[in-house]
């Protein structure tokens, strides 16, 4: 019967239409592969995901990223990013102990066909880790005093809210943690605080311990703070002689540091003194420019102390003239530039200079230590108006300190034979 379905015509006809879907689907995957090729595509430097024991800590596992080859059609794999790609190692039914274990790769993707025919291939396959057992302690919060109140006040122990801490990892760092520590500065508090430190375990030379869990990982830590009444912290104030300064100069300004100090001494004695301590006198005597001086401040009794050690005060002085301005008349106008031919006549002929400056120097002058004149080099005869030009000869006084009254002469130059007719033509004519 077989042999005889064999040789008929429906066994002829189910043989094509195999042969015909074998043709058919070599087609298909030649057009589509022609369009969208088979690629690979390849990540580097992956993070490796660590699903932890339940019992047991990792330890010694120095690999932590791993290369990614996945391959599929181009336009599937192109789109991808690093960022879809997770490589996990799963220690999560692991003991303690050494291990070799397998690394899963996943693309994070939607899970279409394209998605699901992607071929994913890992480098390394697999890493070796080794795990210690988990241990639990509690140990004691010690606070570190980074740095006390400032001068004058005091503190009292820091005392946290809580005495232990439990600290959790593998059992070789669990046993290297002595104490938690939290680190407390004081140096910018005058008043009772309130503070949470964060908390680090240490070693016994101090070090900090990594890869320990601490429950809680701060602490509050109160500290009470409160002025001290054998330290009074008190202004000073430089004793400038003002009725010393030279005359015609005057104080611009004075800084001095410090402004204040912390004196030491018996309660009753700090409680008597004023708010104000000055310096020793400083004489401003023969003194006509600023200057820098150190002098001491004067304590009103043996028994006090400045905390500092230094009961010094750095003064710095700005001492400046007195601007003054002065009318000087009577001062000839000279001229220069021509030669001897020429006759000049300068109307007015004297002119009033006022003169700004310090008053030392102002109050000196003459009319000897100024000289105007206008320059005629190249004029020929005829009547100009001109400025003149000013010349002072005394301390640091220059043009820019001085302005004329009247600031602008008329000048008429002529020949001296000219100037001879003139004078010789008879009066009648």
């Amino acid at each position: 019967m077989i042999g005889r379905f064999a040789k008929s015509d429906m066994a002829g006809n189910l043989l094509w239409l195999a042969v015909s879907l074998l043709l058919a689907t070599g087609v298909w995957y030649i057009a589509v592969t022609s369009a969208d090729p088979i690629a690979k595509r390849s990540f580097r430097s992956i993070p490796i995901q660590i699903v932890p024991s339940d019992t047991a800590e990792m330890t010694n596992s120095r690999l932590r990223t791993a290369s990614v080859t996945i391959q599929g059609l181009q336009t599937t794999i192109s789109a991808r990013r690093a960022e879809d790609i997770v490589v996990r190692a799963d220690l999560s039914r692991l003991g303690p102990g050494a291990h070799t274990v397998p690394l899963e790769v996943t693309v994070r993707q939607p899970d279409t066909d394209s998605f699901r025919r992607l071929v994913s291939v890992i480098q390394p396959a697999q890493i070796i880790v080794e795990l210690e057992p988990l241990e639990s302690h509690e140990k004691k919060i010690v606070i570190d005093l980074l740095a006390a109140p400032p001068v004058g006040f005091r503190h009292d122990a820091p005392m946290p809210s809580i005495s232990d801490v439990l600290v959790s990892g593998a059992a070789s760092r669990v046993g290297q943690v002595v104490a938690v520590r939290g680190q407390l500065d004081l140096s910018a508090s005058r008043n009772p605080i309130e503070v949470d430190l964060r908390l680090s375990a240490v070693d016994a030379d101090g070090n900090s311990i990594d890869d320990v869990e601490l429950d809680p990982q701060t602490a509050t830590v109160s500290v009470n703070i409160a002025r001290r009444d054998d330290i009074r912290q008190i202004a000073v104030r430089p004793n400038v002689l003002l009725d010393t300064l030279p005359a015609g100069f005057t104080l611009k300004n004075q800084s001095y540091d410090p402004e204040s100090i912390f004196v030491g001494g018996a309660p009753e004695q700090l409680a008597n003194i004023s708010d104000t301590l000055f310096t020793e006198p400083i004489s401003l005597a023969g003194r006509q420019e600023g200057f820098v001086t150190t002098v001491p401040v004067q304590l009103p009794g043996d028994d006090l102390f400045v905390m500092s050690g230094d009961s010094t005060v750095s003064v710095s002085i700005e001492i400046i003239p007195i601007i003054d301005s002065r009318q000087i008349d009577n001062i000839l106008v000279a001229h220069i530039g021509l030669e001897g031919e020429y006759s000049v006549s300068i109307v007015p002929k004297a002119v009033s200079a006022i003169v700004t400056g310090p008053v030392v120097t102002v109050d000196a002058l003459t009319v000897e230590n100024i000289q105007v004149a206008v320059d005629l080099n190249g004029f020929a005869p005829g009547v100009y108006d001109r400025e003149p030009s000013i010349s002072i000869n005394q301390g640091e006084l220059s043009e820019e300190n001085v302005s004329l009254l009247p600031d602008v002469v008329n000048v008429e130059i002529s020949l001296l034979q000219d100037a001879a007719e003139d004078t010789a033509s008879p009066v009648g004519e």
